[in-house]
Parts: C-alpha cells; structure tokens; sequence
C-alpha cells in the first residue's frame, strides 16, 4: 500500500499554544482521508437516489451544500450533480455517472473550539453565522486566493479541505491568526 504523507509533517506540532490560559481553537489534521467524490449525468440525477439507498441506507439525501452526518461517514451534496462521501465507498455504474477518488488530493483540518466561526470568518468571504450556514452546511470557496471545501458538522466544528500543494503555507495563516485565540493541535 502506498505510503501518505502529510504536507503539514515540517510544522505539525501537536500541543497547547494558550493565549491567556485559554486555547480556544483547536486544530486535528485527518490523516488517511478517505474521500470519494460522485458525479452524475443530468439525465441519471434520479436513478441516483436509488444507488445512494441503496448503497448508503439513506432515506433522505441532501439538498446542495448540504450534507449528512451518519456515525460511520458523511454524505454532501458539493454541487447540483456532484456528491462527496467521507469514510465509505460506493460503487455506482458507469452509465450513471462518475466514481473518483480524492482522497490524495486535500489536506484535511478539522477546526473546532469556542471561536473557531470567528478565525474562519477573518479569511472566507461566507456568513458563517448559524443562521446563514447552519449545522451539515457545506461551501466552496477561496482563502488567500486558494479555493477550499469548507463542511460544517457541528456548531464551531468545521472540517476545511485545502488542495496540498497550498496546505502548508494556508496552515501557517490559520496557526498566525488563532495566537490571539489560543490554540491546541492535536495528535493525529
């Protein structure tokens, strides 16, 4: 099996970096990511629903820029004809649609902790109040010019997908800004 490995290794240090005694943010890489997107045709759209059933066990699928958060994995709609699963596979006929693996093309950050909305929101150009992106929201947007994939699990609870050849230099803007939050990284 072909060895990952993560384009944050030089300045992942895990540890407490308190401001103030408090580390309100706090920042996990997921490593081995297991990301697989889905594309359809427009005129497969609704024998779509039936694989994802099927191979899912969901009964309700979501809206765009939505998402689903089961135990085992999540299912979002990123775009109108185009689904991410993370942490399952699922294989759908090439008549349908499209079946390609991302899981080596992001780096993944999970940000989560009491001002992790507002560090974010000093570089994306979203509302990301829960009245304008509630819980299992997804986006697509820009950071320092860098397009990213951003999934709202929970409230303050962000997964952020960043392309990795631009991973390292937008983990250093985001370790900067969070010094006056504090923060902890995690062991991965």
């Amino acid at each position: 099996m072909l060895k990952r490995y993560s384009t944050l290794d030089s300045n992942y240090i895990a540890g407490k970096y308190p401001f103030e005694n408090n580390t309100d943010i706090i920042f996990k890489e997921c490593i081995n990511l297991n990301l697989q997107q889905i594309a359809c045709w427009p005129n497969t759209l609704s024998q779509m629903d039936d694989i994802f059933q099927k191979e899912l066990n969901l009964n309700n699928f979501p809206n765009f820029n939505k998402g689903v958060v089961e135990k085992e994995f999540s299912f979002w709609r990123m775009e109108p004809l185009k689904w991410w699963i993370l942490d399952k596979k699922i294989t759908i006929p090439q008549d349908l649609g499209t079946n390609l693996d991302m899981s080596h093309a992001f780096t993944c950050l999970n940000i989560s902790g009491k001002h992790a909305t507002l560090l974010l929101n000093r570089f994306l150009p979203i509302d990301l109040r829960d009245k304008m992106f509630p819980d299992t929201s997804s986006c697509s947007s820009a950071m320092h010019h860098v397009s990213i994939k951003l999934l709202k699990y929970s409230n303050n609870n962000y997964k952020l997908f960043i392309p990795r050849g631009f991973a390292l230099s937008i983990w250093e803007l985001l370790l900067e800004s969070s010094k006056q939050f504090g923060y902890e990284i995690l062991e991965r």
